[in-house]
C-alpha cells in the first residue's frame, strides 16, 4: 500500500509532499483529462494511488477505490476491483484486499481462478494486508492483526491504535508501518506480533526533526522487506515544504538504524527551492536488482550498492494515462496532476512484476 496525502496536495501545491516536475501535461481525450489544470479519470479518479504490471497487464489502484486492469498490448481498461483498500505483490502473485461492511474479501489478481477469501472484522479502520510466507496474506487493521492458521485465522490485539500506512512483514516476529503525513510527518512503527505492542522507531536527538525517520518531520514514502537480510527493512523518506527538501533511504533492523542513501542537492536550486536543497523523493519500490525512487523530474536508480541519478523517462498518452515507455523493469505513470503553473505532477515508479 502507497500512502498519499490528496488533499494537501490539491491545497498546498508545491508546500505538499514531494512532486515532481518536467513539462506541463497537455489536454487530453477521456477517458483521462487535463483539462482545466487537473487531472481526472472517470475510473480512478482524481489520483492513482499505486500500481504493479507484468508482461501483459496493469493494474491501478486509484482514489475511487477501484483498480483498473490495462492490458498493455491493446490499452483496453477493465474495472476489476471495487472498495479497494490495498494492493499487494507476493511471489507470482498479487493480492487485491476489499473491504464492504464487516467482510474483507482478499483474491489474486493474476488468476482468473482465484477465489475470494473472506474475513469478518469488526474494527476499522482496515489497513492493508502483509506477506506471511503462507499461501495467504495477513491482515492489519487499526486494532488487530490477522494471521492464517490451518484452522482458519489468528487474533493479535494491538496495545494502541494504529494509524493507516504503509506496511510491512519482517520475515521474523514484527510488522513495519511506514507514515505519511505530508508536511506533518510521520515515521515508522514496528508492531511486535507475538505481543501486539507498538513502538516508534528513530534515532535519538535533541533537535525534534534532527534524528533519523524523526516522527515530527519524516513522512514514508516506500517501505519494503530487505531482500539481503532478514529481520532488516529499506524505509525512504521524503519531503518538498516551503522551499526545502529532503530525501534519505534507511536500512532499518532490530539493532538499529543506518543510512542507505541521502538524496544530492543540486548545484543551482530548482524554482521551488529557496536555496539548493537535497532532491525531495516521492516514491521508493523495489525492483528485481534494487530499488527505483522518484523526484522531481528525476528518478534515483540502485542497483548493486550503487545510486544513480536519471532524467525521468519521456511520457506518452495512452489509454487516458501519461505514462512512458517500459526500462529496467519499471514503468514511470503520471498520478495526479496539476499544481503550481500547472508544470507540478506526482509521477509514481510502477514494477514490473515476473
Amino acid at each position: 500500500m502507497r500512502i498519499l496525502t490528496i488533499s494537501l496536495l490539491m491545497v498546498l501545491g508545491a508546500a505538499a509532499p514531494t512532486m515532481a516536475q518536467t513539462e506541463r501535461m497537455p489536454d487530453a481525450n477521456t477517458p483521462g483529462s487535463w483539462q482545466g489544470g487537473t487531472w481526472y479519470d472517470p475510473d480512478l479518479g482524481r489520483a492513482i494511488f499505486e500500481g504493479y504490471a507484468d508482461h501483459a497487464s496493469l493494474w491501478l489502484r486509484g482514489e475511487t477505490g477501484k483498480v483498473v486492469r490495462f492490458d498493455r498490448t491493446v490499452g483496453t481498461r477493465t474495472v476489476v476491483a471495487e472498495n479497494v483498500v490495498d494492493l499487494m505483490p507476493d511471489a507470482t502473485r498479487l493480492w487485491v484486499l476489499t473491504s464492504a461492511e464487516r467482510e474483507v474479501q482478499i483474491r489474486d489478481l493474476r488468476s482468473e481462478q482465484s477465489k475470494p477469501i473472506r474475513l469478518y472484522v469488526e474494527e476499522t479502520p482496515i489497513i492493508s494486508l502483509f506477506e506471511t510466507g503462507q499461501d495467504r496474506p495477513g491482515v492489519l487493521t487499526g486494532a488487530v492483526a490477522f494471521r492464517p492458521t490451518e484452522r482458519g485465522w489468528g487474533r493479535r490485539a494491538l496495545a494502541a491504535t494504529l494509524a493507516a500506512g504503509e506496511v510491512v512483514f519482517d520475515g521474523q516476529t514484527s510488522l513495519y508501518v511506514g507514515l505519511n503525513r505530508g508536511e506533518f510527518g510521520g515515521g515508522l512503527r514496528r508492531v511486535d506480533l507475538d505481543t501486539g505492542t507498538i513502538s516508534i522507531v528513530s534515532a535519538q536527538s535533541d533537535d525534534p526533526c534532527g534524528g533519523a525517520l524523526s516522527p515530527a518531520c519524516q513522512p514514508v514514502v516506500g517501505l519494503f522487506p530487505a531482500p539481503d537480510r532478514p529481520g532488516c527493512v529499506i524505509v525512504g523518506t521524503g519531503l518538498s515544504h516551503l522551499g526545502l527538501s529532503m530525501g534519505h533511504v534507511y536500512r532499518v533492523c532490530r539493532d538499529g538504524i543506518s543510512s542507505e542513501f541521502n538524496t544530492p542537492a543540486p548545484t543551482l536550486r530548482d524554482r521551488w527551492m529557496l536555496m539548493p536543497s537535497p532532491w525531495p523523493l516521492d516514491d521508493l519500490v523495489p525492483l528485481r536488482d534494487g530499488w527505483v525512487a522518484t523526484s522531481r523530474g528525476r528518478f534515483f536508480r540502485s542497483r548493486d550498492g550503487r545510486v544513480e541519478e536519471l532524467a525521468l523517462r519521456p511520457f506518452h498518452d495512452w489509454s487516458g494515462l501519461r505514462i512512458s515507455d517500459e526500462h529496467d523493469g519499471v514503468l514511470f505513470v503520471v498520478g495526479s496532476c496539476c499544481w503550481g503553473d500547472g508544470t507540478l505532477f506526482l509521477t509514481l515508479s510502477i514494477p514490473v512484476l515476473d
